[in-house]
């Protein structure tokens, strides 16, 4: 599996552990709102601003839309979770162990 197919990888099975914490305690979407809130006031305007909109959107839309848009395996999809502010949702072990099943080829 080259690169960018292991880094889509990583970044998919992330956001569906994130959509397993947030489906688990919807409070933590306070946390991933305070995270793009904080990336735009220290930022500026930047070319992500239209996806940071999406985001927003996102977020405020409830979390069968948020995990439709976010878990899906579409370009868009993708576009959104490279520019997620979802970290806050899983810890460094996690986010190390799946770096590693995603070199492997473990994850799909």
């Amino acid at each position: 599996m080259n690169r960018q197919l292991q880094i889509d990888a990583f970044l998919l099975a992330a956001h569906r552990l994130g959509m397993q914490r947030l489906r688990a305690d919807p409070s933590r979407l306070r946390d991933v709102a305070g995270t793009l809130a904080r990336w735009r006031s220290r930022a500026g305007g930047t070319r992500a601003d239209r996806y940071w909109d999406e985001w927003q959107a996102l977020l405020d839309g409830g979390l069968d839309a948020l995990e439709a848009a976010v878990c899906g395996v579409d370009d868009r999809a993708t576009a959104l979770r490279n520019v997620s502010p979802f970290a806050s949702l899983i810890t460094q072990q996690e986010r190390g162990e799946l770096l590693r099943a995603s070199r492997a080829g473990a994850l799909s």
